[in-house]
Order: C-alpha cells, then sequence, then structure tokens
C-alpha cells in the first residue's frame, strides 16, 4: 500500500477543519442576551452567537457564552438588541455613486422647500466658488409640502457664486443663474454632452431647464464632479461606511459604466480596506453589436467568480441598448427586430457558457419582448438554472410573471415606484399603480425575489427605506398606498436582503443566513426591526457591522458587566 493513504483518516481530519474552520478553535466574539433573527429555517430564533475567525462558530443560547469563551474572547451582552444577517443590496449603483457621494447633496429626508434650498446654502459654504452644488435625483415634488419642485429663480435666490444642479429622477434638471453661465447655455456652442436638449423662452434664452436621457444626464453631471481619482477614492470609502453604519455587508453593482470606473474599487480590495463584499456586473459599452462585446469581454473570463470580498457576477444591467426602455412609465415601448436579434445573440452565448444576467425592464412591454427572446433561447440552452433576472419590473402582469416563473428567472425588485408613483399612476391607472412593483405577486408564484435600491439616483442608499416600502405599501408623498394583500411581513421583507439576495450572488452556502459554519457577516440593530413601528423602520440603523468576522462599524456602548 502506498504510505501517502496511511495518513487518509488525518488528511480527512485537516480538510474537515479547513471546510468549517469554526469547528476547529474557540470563539475571539460572542454576543449574548440579544434576539438573533437568523433567516434559518431550522433555527429562525436565537439569544447568542459565537464567531471564529471569519466564519459563525455557533449560534443557539446564552450558553455560548461560557462554552465558547477563552480568556482572549471579547464577549457583548446585546441587552435584548436585534440581530440580522448582514443586509446586501441586489441592485445599487454603488461604484459610481460612492465616487461622487461626498460632493453631492441629498434631499431624502426634506419636507418643506424652503428647508431643502438651505441645504444648497450649507453645502456652497462648504465649496469652492467654482464647484457644483448637486441634488441628484432621489426626490420628489410631492414630498415638499409646497407640493413642487423649485423654480430656476428660488435656486439662483439661494445659491449665487456656485453653479446648481437640481435632477428630478432622469426626467429634467433644473439649474440657477449660475449654473446657465457655467454651461454656456446662451453662447453658441454649449458646454453639455449629446442628447442633452435646453428649454428656451420665447426669446431663445435658456430657461435653466434640461431635458434628456439616463445617459446623457449621466454624462452631463460626470463633467461636474472632481476628476481627482485620490477624491473620488475617498468619497467611495465613505460611502461604503455609510452603507456598513445601516448594517450592510455587500452590495450587486448591475453596471457601473466603463472599465475606469471599477479602478478605485480595486484599489480598495487590494489595500485591504473594502469594508463591504463588492459584487459587480459588466454592461455592454457598445451599441448594436452587444453580441461581440460580451464575447470578447468574457474570452478569457470565467462564467462568474468569488475572490472574497469581490466577486464577478456576469452581465447586466443593459445589455442590448435598444431593448431597454430606460425610466418609461407606460405601456407603448416596442424594440426593433434588430435588437431582438441581437439579445437572442447575447442570450445564446450567456445560457451557453452559464454566465449569470441581470436585465433591465421598466415595463411590462419591455418585459415582454425580453421573455419572448429568452423563451426561444431556452429551446435550445435551458435557462432554469443559470439565476437570470429580471431588473425592476414596475408594471409587470400576472402573466408576465407566469413566463418567468417557467423559465426559472428570477426578479430582483428596486425603490422606483417609490419615487414615481405619481408618474406611474399617471400613465397606466390606479389599477396598475396600486400594485407597482409587483413584489407581492411574485412572491405568490414562488419567484425568488431579491432586494435592490436602484440608488443613488433613484433609490435611498442603506435599505431600511425599501424595506420599510415593502411593509407599508405607502409611496413618497402618500400618492400611492397599497392594499393590504399587497403588501410583505417583516420577515419577506428582510429576506429579499438578506438570504434571497445571497443567493442571486451564488454565496447561499456562505451568506444570507445566520447559521454554524456559515461566513460571520450580521449586523446589531440600534431597534427591533420586529416591533418598531412600520413607518418608522427606515430610521433603524446599525450599532456593530460586522463583514467576515472583521468589525467594519461600531457605535456600540458597553458596560463593564456587558464587556467581560
Amino acid at each position: 500500500m502506498h504510505s501517502a493513504l496511511k495518513t487518509t483518516p488525518l488528511i480527512f481530519a485537516g480538510l474537515a477543519a479547513l471546510m468549517n474552520p469554526a469547528a476547529a478553535s474557540d470563539a475571539n466574539l460572542i454576543l449574548y442576551n440579544g434576539n438573533i433573527i437568523t433567516m434559518n429555517e431550522n433555527q429562525p430564533a436565537a439569544t447568542a452567537l459565537a464567531i471564529s475567525g471569519n466564519r459563525i462558530l455557533a449560534v443557539g443560547d446564552d450558553t455560548l457564552a461560557e462554552k465558547f469563551s477563552t480568556d482572549k474572547t471579547r464577549r457583548i451582552n446585546l441587552q435584548g438588541k436585534t440581530v440580522i444577517p448582514g443586509l446586501v443590496d441586489t441592485h445599487i449603483h454603488a461604484i459610481r455613486g460612492g465616487q461622487t457621494y461626498t460632493s453631492e447633496t441629498y434631499w431624502y429626508n426634506e419636507t418643506k422647500l424652503p428647508h431643502a434650498l438651505k441645504t444648497l446654502q450649507e453645502a456652497a459654504a462648504k465649496k469652492q466658488p467654482d464647484q457644483w452644488i448637486a441634488v441628484v435625483g432621489s426626490w420628489l415634488p410631492e414630498q415638499f409640502e409646497e407640493n413642487r419642485a423649485p423654480t430656476v429663480a428660488e435656486l439662483s435666490k439661494a445659491v449665487l457664486d456656485h453653479p446648481v444642479y437640481v435632477q428630478y429622477l432622469y426626467d429634467y434638471a433644473l439649474l440657477n443663474e449660475k449654473g446657465i453661465e457655467t454651461l454656456k447655455l446662451n453662447e453658441a456652442e454649449p458646454a453639455i454632452p449629446q442628447g442633452i436638449q435646453v428649454e428656451r423662452d420665447a426669446n431663445g434664452k435658456a430657461t435653466g431647464k434640461l431635458l434628456g436621457h439616463i445617459g446623457s444626464y449621466n454624462a452631463l453631471f460626470a463633467k461636474m464632479m472632481p476628476a481627482d481619482r485620490q477624491q473620488q477614492l475617498q468619497s467611495m470609502q465613505v460611502f461604503f461606511s455609510a452603507l456598513n453604519s445601516a448594517g450592510m455587508t455587500g452590495f450587486i453593482d448591475p453596471s457601473a459604466g466603463p472599465s475606469s470606473a471599477y479602478e478605485n474599487l480595486f484599489a480598495l480590495q487590494m489595500d485591504g480596506k473594502l469594508t463591504l463584499r463588492a459584487g459587480y456586473r459588466i454592461p455592454a459599452m457598445q451599441s448594436g453589436t452587444e453580441a461581440e462585446w460580451f464575447k470578447n469581454l468574457m474570452a478569457f473570463r470565467q462564467p462568474y467568480y468569488d475572490t472574497g470580498m469581490v466577486s464577478f457576477l456576469g452581465i447586466g444591467e443593459s445589455i442590448v441598448a435598444a431593448m431597454n426602455d430606460g425610466v418609461q412609465m407606460g405601456p407603448g415601448f416596442t424594440s426593433p427586430q434588430a435588437a431582438k436579434d441581437e439579445l437572442r445573440k447575447v442570450a445564446q452565448f450567456a445560457a451557453q457558457r452559464r454566465i449569470p444576467l441581470e436585465i433591465h425592464a421598466y415595463t411590462n412591454d419591455a418585459a415582454s419582448d425580453i421573455l419572448t427572446v429568452f423563451e426561444d433561447v431556452n429551446t435550445t440552452y435551458p435557462l432554469q438554472d443559470l439565476r437570470w433576472s429580471l431588473a425592476h419590473l414596475n408594471t409587470g402582469s400576472e402573466a408576465t410573471l407566469e413566463r418567468m416563473k417557467k423559465l426559472g428567472l428570477s426578479y430582483t425588485v428596486q425603490m422606483g415606484p417609490y419615487f414615481e408613483g405619481p408618474a406611474i399612476l399617471k400613465a397606466n391607472g390606479e389599477d396598475i399603480a396600486a400594485k407597482s412593483p409587483p413584489t407581492r405577486a411574485a412572491i405568490d408564484k414562488n419567484i425568488l425575489v431579491a432586494g435592490g435600491t436602484d440608488s443613488t439616483r433613484i433609490g435611498i442608499y442603506g435599505i431600511w427605506q425599501a424595506i420599510e416600502y415593502h411593509v407599508t405599501g405607502r409611496s413618497l408623498g402618500g400618492v400611492i398606498q397599497k392594499a393590504e394583500d399587497q403588501l410583505l411581513s417583516r420577515e419577506e421583507a428582510l429576506a429579499l436582503y438578506t438570504k434571497n439576495a445571497a443567493w442571486i450572488g451564488f454565496a447561499e452556502q456562505n451568506r444570507g443566513t445566520l447559521e454554524t459554519g456559515k461566513q460571520a457577516d450580521l449586523a446589531v440593530l440600534d431597534q427591533s426591526y420586529l416591533t418598531v413601528p412600520a413607518e418608522e423602520i427606515d430610521k433603524i440603523r446599525s450599532v456593530l457591522t460586522i463583514v467576515d468576522g472583521k468589525i467594519v462599524h461600531e457605535n456600540l456602548t458597553e458596560t463593564p458587566a456587558a464587556a467581560q
């Protein structure tokens, strides 16, 4: 017998320890006397959790505090606080938004227009005169008591010596007088990218209102923001820390743009400074020949892979430009046959190579066109196990959901209707608007639904406002109030951003629930998620966020007795 075979039992024992490293050591951190929502159906609740290295050593009752402690173990008495698996946003433009985060102003919580205008003045006081003051999406005129957007005159009065840019979702943008001057809108060659239209008065003068589309608005805003890479890197770190403070431990970015946009993310990874697990998909960067683009992109790349803190999750969100309905609210979207043919090529290639994808479909019409192509591809290359998903689907019908289910597609739902309720209502009528997005119907059909925010332009980063929206069904300003039978339970809403999010990211064996042997990604909350009034869920924050066993955010006050 070969001598190596004599050590087989030891080899197996070593392998077992490597596969479940938590089983081979004592705890370095124990949380006890808490309310642990594990999201594990076999053990839904616990009071204590022990961590060894980057893995969960045990989940159970408070006897763990003694069973796995050593003189080097940090023990935290949670004093009844709630613990959840780390939150994961499965559709957030975090790479792009993170790099401009510290340069932007946000109106998420403003309810009065004068207060919103004051935030512009406060931002201006901290900037050089030539720097832009920008509010880019994620606000709604109906959120203000005045029930309207600011006027150009009000923007100009509020801020005189800085250019101001206020973008309402992807519908329109407003400038103050300094902004009009800076972009040279009244000169022969305005300093604006292709696709931006300048509204003019009867005398041909710029009114201060700009019209465009997703691509042109993003190109315009990119020109306004600092180009200094170090400043962008620092902004990304600040943004990721803000996400950690909400209890987020990961995200999936569906499309960050050109390759240069990813450089700072990879720099943080290489420097060991990432505080979130970052998944990313790559969009098509050439129109009309997307299949060729993706074949070249994937020539030397695995279908998907996970390096620990950064994972590549295939292609998305704009896969074929002419199939993308942008932010269209109502019916009537049609895609040309050439675009359908191109999508068929991309889908066949992706299905054959088993490459994950997520594709944008705001409207039921866009989704229908996409599904017709996917159904054709499915006859040759089954899609059932590929974890492909449709994103948004704000006006998805029962028939569309049934088609998705037959193909094995999943659904990533975002916050668009929270802000876009008035536009969806106007374009589709009350019956459709009251069920937008169709999250309840998808869950009832046993479609895997994962949650995103679509921030930072159309959603609110940090997930809690999205969870509140799922639970209350109330859009911003109360424009839409979903019926009781359209709401999600708190457990269902949390699942979208924990165990279902892990599944979308091919990580369900390691994350998404709090179980022995899984990676230690979790958050301790400052309020009880299950009992706090529904309309206050958005105020929940983390007092302790742990990613891969490391504390990345802490705002926890311990008494001497609690920190034994």
